[in-house]
């Protein structure tokens, strides 16, 4: 039986998130407890609440969500090959913006429905402006994301080739200062590039962390939220991995299935 999904690609979904984010915007910006002086706070608490929204979706698409369960399972089973076959593509910003417009447009509705419903004091003005700062940043998380993977600029062979051997390296230090030279020379943007030495995106020779381990460094959007989170997702994604290996050490048949 065929599982129900969301389009992994749609202009239209693109376009209805940005028409409910202008909404949105427009209601936060007549907020009575408008405030310029708020806005970089709100700014920076929207980042790190998308950034940890990301975190806890990509936990549950790695551990959580079976493949049959609607929507969600369809999604897991991306991630899990996305594990398998880790190369996303910049240039495919339609397919990277959908993904991004799902987790968004709810933040835009919240922002709409705060605005309306909440008094006109600055610090309602703080909260309706981090969800307003927050779907922003959802919409572009997954483009975030594929810069760190960079599909578009080097075969996917040679790319997994290079970051298994520097995942073998004994030293995480040693490891990082390879990943850096391995990101320096796959073309990534240098505006891009800039955004993920300051830390304002995503960086990917702290991303590739879970590509190695896969249990911790989760988010996919600028990482603020993975030291914290990651003292939570790491036991939990350990035991998690415990369990998957005891079953198919106890069962041959889901052993040779998980094999192929």
């Amino acid at each position: 039986m065929k599982v129900f999904t969301l389009p992994t690609s749609s202009r239209a979904a693109v376009a209805l998130c940005l028409a409910g984010q202008a909404l949105a915007l427009q209601a936060v910006a007549r907020h009575g407890g408008r405030s310029l002086w708020l806005a970089p706070a709100a700014f920076f608490a929207g980042g790190f609440i998308a950034d940890l929204v990301s975190g806890l979706f990509h936990f549950s698409f790695d551990y959580v969500w079976p493949p049959r369960f609607p929507v969600m399972g369809p999604i897991s089973v991306e991630f899990q090959e996305h594990h398998t076959e880790p190369a996303l593509d910049p240039s495919a910003w339609v397919s990277n913006l959908t993904r991004g417009a799902y987790a968004a447009l709810p933040f835009a509705l919240l922002t709409w429905g705060a605005t309306a419903a909440w008094p006109g004091t600055a610090a309602a003005f703080l909260g309706a402006a981090t969800l307003m700062s927050a779907s922003v940043w959802m919409l572009g998380f997954h483009q975030l994301h594929s810069y760190t993977h960079m599909g578009s600029s080097i075969p996917a062979e040679e790319f997994n080739r290079t970051v298994a051997e520097i995942s073998r390296l004994e030293s995480k230090r040693r490891q990082e200062e390879e990943f850096v030279k391995l990101f320096d020379a796959v073309g990534i943007p240098p505006f891009v590039r800039l955004l993920q030495r300051c830390r304002l995106s995503l960086r990917p020779e702290l991303h590739w962390r879970h590509h190695i381990y896969y249990e911790s460094d989760f988010s996919s959007v600028n990482g603020w939220s993975d030291p914290l989170m990651n003292l939570l997702y790491r036991p939990l994604a350990r035991r998690k991995k415990a369990k998957q290996t005891h079953k198919l050490a106890a069962n041959p048949m889901l052993r040779a299935g998980h094999s192929r």
